[in-house]
């Protein structure tokens, strides 16, 4: 389940990166074009339905969209309590992840 975790945290922050207040925040210097914030927007809503399918996919259709709503709270909220703090670290931990999520 922590490979969903990570997977809906990306999803949230390449989301967030695509609105131009957030990358503002992230890289004050270059601005962003529309073809970014839309292949932003794209991978981060594939990203969304991949967890929530990998979520049904391991703990059933029931528990699988329980599982699925509380990570988005979780990852919600750990995303939104770095970009107060520490933009550049929930960017890093988006870029990191992979390396963090160890599989069977």
């Amino acid at each position: 389940m922590l490979i969903t975790l990570f997977l809906t945290y990306c999803a949230f922050t390449l989301l967030c990166v695509a609105m131009p207040r957030h990358w503002q925040q992230l890289w004050p210097q270059q601005p962003s074009s529309k073809r970014q914030q839309q292949w932003l927007r794209l991978v981060g809503w594939l990203l969304l339905c991949t967890s929530a399918i990998l979520c049904i996919y391991l703990k059933g259709p029931g528990n699988g969209l329980v599982w699925f709503c509380g990570l988005l709270s979780a990852s919600v909220f750990i995303l939104a309590l770095l970009l107060v703090y520490a933009p550049r670290l929930a960017l890093a931990l988006t870029l990191l992840g992979p390396l963090l999520v160890r599989t069977r």
